[in-house]
């Protein structure tokens, strides 16, 4: 016949066993929100009026690049879905609006002329695709608008050099550190000015896939990557 205690010890190992359950199937929920049916990781980038090319065409280029050698999916978002100008002599018509976009995997947020992504409802959508996100990415710029989301409080960051300051006096919750490439902190990665927003995706790449894959689209670009576990 069973004790008291030993009921009470089943039970709760059953608890703990739908506990674990709930969570694994929580987990597998987010993972096949983000990828599309065939199993390929969705990639959105933000576009925006004023957004910097390189900040954008960098990452596309690596997350399409490795989308030959692993499943990666780009695609380009912006608040209406409407044609951008980026640096004023490239014109850009995004793939989808804020209220059509697909649940990403990976959220790139790209800097540039930042007053556009810096309203409210343009935090509200970073805040909301971030949930389910694996890792959500700014370069250069980009680093603001993140970190206005309070997604970054606690955490150390790295940008432009060129708004360093700006960042520590508008989000003092957040670690403001130059010199750094890149810095990886889990789901949010961090790049500083332009061209870095290429070493950052190289390294969520191989964070993602292993590092044989960053190297192959790194060398398809023929792009001098040197990888740093600086901040791992």
């Amino acid at each position: 016949m069973m004790t008291r205690a030993q009921f009470r010890v089943l039970v709760l190992a059953g608890i703990l066993m739908l506990g674990c359950l709930s969570i694994s199937q929580s987990a597998e929920e987010k993972r096949m929100a983000t990828t599309t049916p065939s199993g390929k990781r969705q990639v959105a980038i933000l576009l925006y009026d004023g957004v910097e090319l390189l900040d954008f065409a960098g990452p596309g280029e690596v997350f399409d690049v490795a989308g030959s050698f692993e499943g990666f999916d780009v695609f380009t978002v912006s608040d209406n879905g409407e044609q951008i100008n980026s640096q004023g002599f490239l014109k850009v018509l995004p793939n989808y609006s804020f209220d059509t976009c697909p649940e990403p995997a990976i959220l790139v947020i790209p800097g540039g002329r930042v007053a556009p992504i810096r309203q409210a409802h343009v935090l509200d959508f970073i805040r909301e695709k971030a949930q389910n996100a694996e890792v959500v990415m700014s370069v250069c710029t980009g680093a603001i608008a993140l970190a206005e989301t309070g997604l970054l409080d606690g955490k150390s960051v790295t940008s432009h050099r060129s708004v360093m300051e700006f960042l520590r006096t508008s989000t003092p919750a957040v670690t403001v550190v130059e010199d750094a490439r890149f810095i990886d902190e889990g789901k949010f990665v961090t790049c500083a000015g332009v061209s870095a927003g290429i070493d950052g995706s190289l390294h969520v790449l191989a964070r993602l896939t292993g590092e044989v894959v960053a190297r192959q689209a790194a060398e398809y670009m023929e792009y001098d990557w040197k990888p740093s576990r600086e901040y791992p």
